[in-house]
This record gives C-alpha cells, structure tokens and sequence, in this order.
C-alpha cells in the first residue's frame, strides 16, 4: 500500500503542475508551489480513501479531476475567469467515466440539476454568481452524483458556505465589505470533500 501512497504523491504533484500550466495560460504565472502541493496531498489522501474499492480507476481518476480543479480555481482566483474550455469538457469527460463505471445516468442528472439551480440564480438575482459558475455547475454536479444523492446534496450546500465564511474573512481581515468573491473554488472544495466524505463513511 506505501508504494501506491508515494507514487500517489508524486504524480499528484505532476497534476498539480500541469494545472498551474493550465491557469498559466488563461492569467499569467500563478506562482509554484501551492497547485502541485494541494494536487499531491490530494491525491494521494484520495487513492487512500478509496484504494480499496476501485484499484483500476482511482488513481487515473483522481489525477484527472483534482487536476481539473485545481485549473479552475486557480484561473478563477487568479482572474475571475471559468474557460469554456475546462468546464463544458470536464462535464463530458465525467458523464464519460460515468458510462464506464455504469452510473451515466447520475452524472447527467446532478449535472443538470445543479446547473439549473445555479442558472436560475444567475438570472433571478444578476451579479450573484457568474454565467462560469453554472457551466461548473454541470461538471460538480455530475461529480456528486457519481457519489450518490447525499454526497450531491451537501456539495451543492457547501459550495455557498465556503463561498460565505470566505467572505466573512475578508471582510473582518479588510474591514470594510469585500468584492465580489469568486465562487468557483468553493464549488471545487465542496465537490472535493463530499466525494472524500461519501468513500470514507
């Protein structure tokens, strides 16, 4: 098990490289370090959790996405910016793995269902969240409901909490009430947690 931890790691941290590239090419240096350290623990704490149950797809998997992720928050922290060209593809690349695992299904309905929440709080209340965060919306939501019903349900009520205590923190930090924040990290985190929360319980 130890070898596939470290190799974990190390190819974590190659994910994490590859996603700071990424950022890279949408808003300038992102700076090193803290992608390919976020990728590597996260990897590896995720072919941890889940090493037992699907040896074959976990490690490929967990590259794949927290590489994913990773892209994204750092291009939206970075520059307020979710590229077409990692969200809409994200989405298709889990309804993917979703066919191959026997689950497409799941995927194409938490994808929808979160996305059209977030549109219609796109358009209810304009400036809320931006036109990004609801095509994200369809690439975490297919991942959470890869997880099942419960891990789908506390992602998309995280997302907005992290989002929310992110601002309290600038704003006691600041003083005086914050930008706008960028959403996207949140809905990465909370993504992140709840498919690690739905393997270990």
């Amino acid at each position: 098990m130890w070898w596939l931890i470290v190799t974990s790691v190390v190819a974590g941290a190659g994910a994490g490289r590859c996603a700071r590239l990424t950022a890279d090419r949408y808003v300038g240096p992102v700076g090193p370090g803290w992608c390919e350290a976020v990728c590597a623990v996260g990897v590896a704490v995720t072919v941890w959790a889940d090493s037992g149950r699907n040896p074959v797809w976990i490690l490929p998997g967990a590259l794949a996405f927290w590489w994913w992720c990773a892209s994204l928050a750092a291009t939206d922290l970075c520059a307020r910016r979710l590229p077409n060209l990692l969200t809409l593809p994200g989405f298709l690349v889990i309804v993917a793995f979703g066919v191959a695992t026997g689950n497409a299904s799941a995927a194409v309905i938490g994808g929808v269902l979160l996305a059209a929440a977030y549109l219609a709080l796109y358009l209810g209340a304009p400036g809320a969240i931006g036109a990004g965060d609801v095509k994200l919306a369809l690439g975490v939501g297919a991942a959470a409901g890869l997880a099942g019903g419960e891990a789908w349900v506390f992602a998309a009520a995280l997302a907005p909490a992290l989002t929310a205590l992110a601002g309290c923190v600038v704003l006691v930090v600041r003083r005086s009430p914050p930008p706008p924040l960028p959403h996207g990290p949140a809905m990465c985190a909370a993504t992140l947690v709840a498919l690690f929360a739905g393997h270990v319980t």
